[in-house]
Parts: C-alpha cells; sequence; structure tokens
C-alpha cells in the first residue's frame, strides 16, 4: 500500500549515506573549515530546491530561490578561495 512512500523514503536514505561517506573524504583532503561550509551549502541548495518541487502548493519562488542563491554564491566563493589559499600555500614552498 505504501510502496512508493517507502521506496522513496530507502533512496534518500542511500542518498544521506553517500553524502556522509562523501564528505568524510573531503575532510581528509581540505579541513573541515573549508569541507563543514562547502557541504553546508550545497545540502541547503540541493534540499531547497529539492522540496521546491515536491510541494510547491505553500512554496514562494521569489522569497525561496534569491536565498538559494546566495548559498551557491557562498559554495563558488569557498571554492575559489581554497583555490587561491593552495595557491599561496605552493609558492610559499
Amino acid at each position: 500500500d505504501n510502496l512508493p512512500s517507502v521506496l522513496f523514503a530507502m533512496a534518500g536514505g542511500v542518498v544521506l549515506s553517500i553524502g556522509n561517506l562523501s564528505s568524510q573524504y573531503v575532510w581528509a583532503f581540505v579541513g573541515l573549515s573549508v569541507a563543514g561550509v562547502i557541504t553546508s551549502s550545497i545540502i541547503v541548495v540541493i534540499g531547497t530546491t529539492l522540496n521546491y518541487f515536491l510541494d510547491d502548493k505553500i512554496n514562494k519562488a521569489e522569497i525561496l530561490f534569491p536565498g538559494v542563491g546566495c548559498f551557491f554564491v557562498a559554495v563558488c566563493l569557498g571554492f575559489i578561495v581554497h583555490s587561491s589559499n593552495i595557491a599561496d600555500n605552493q609558492a610559499k614552498l
């Protein structure tokens, strides 16, 4: 009776587990200060976008997506800053 809902919940659990596993690998390579900000921002962007399309009755795009855009800009800026820090550290060595 609830098979589609159960399968959807199971798929969500699998995706969450893969996300947690990948964040562990990211922390090992770039450090917690960079990985935490980028991971949190990506979670907000993807989660908010999915929730908007899954339940579009109560959401207002003119309020929701500027905030998602700010998080997306934060992800991009975090990546750029981290890339410039790597270049600076290599130049010092």
